[in-house]
């Protein structure tokens, strides 16, 4: 099994970073294959909607998107994380995930698009922010990723989480809204569960 995570933070040793990378040792200690990037020592750069990606299989932009595509393809499990920054994901996380749009290809049976990402690939959505009720308050993050994730490019399992409370000066992985998010990470990527 395969399992890469994809860190939208700024602060690549930051909470956001420390939460993924703990997951991902849960993973090779099940057996996974791991890979881990960072979106802020990489060059990716907005969506034109050129549209070329529709006609073609290729994108206008030859940045690091080009590196992460196989990893994406590849993976078992995609992990995104990224801070919440006024109310929504980082800039770095936002221009990653609008590259997504790659993975839709059009569909004449529905005359619209579908994922052309392989069938029975999960993902795992880890958001942290200050806010100690952060997960109330910003719950439609959580939405906005299950429609895009699920509905869009067809991943078959997701879990998403918000972890509160992440004071960049304290280790957010002893607050207790951490502890069980990490639990329930290491179940989902867990090579016992059959993925």
């Amino acid at each position: 099994m395969k399992v890469v995570a994809i860190n939208g933070s700024p602060r690549t040793s930051g909470n956001t970073s420390t939460i993924l990378k703990d997951v991902l040792k849960m993973a090779e200690a099940s057996g996974a294959q791991t890979s881990y990037f960072d979106l802020a020592a990489m060059e990716i750069h907005d969506c034109k909607a050129c549209m070329k990606c529709k006609k073609e299989d290729g994108c206008s932009q030859q940045d690091d998107m080009e590196k992460l595509r196989p990893q994406i393809v590849d993976a078992d499990i995609l992990i995104l994380g990224s801070p919440i920054y006024m109310g929504d994901q980082t800039g770095l996380m936002k221009c990653f995930v609008d590259r997504l749009y790659r993975f839709m290809v059009p569909d004449e049976k529905k005359e619209g698009l579908k994922s052309s990402l392989a069938p029975g690939k999960k993902a795992l959505v880890i958001f942290t922010c200050q806010m100690p009720n952060g997960d109330r308050i910003y719950n439609y993050i959580l939405v906005r990723y299950y429609n895009l994730l699920v509905n869009m490019l067809g991943y078959e399992d997701i879990r998403t989480f918000i972890i509160g409370g992440a004071i960049p000066t304290e280790d957010l992985r002893v607050t207790p809204q951490a502890k069980m998010v990490l639990e329930e990470s290491g179940r989902f990527v867990s090579t016992n569960e059959g993925a």
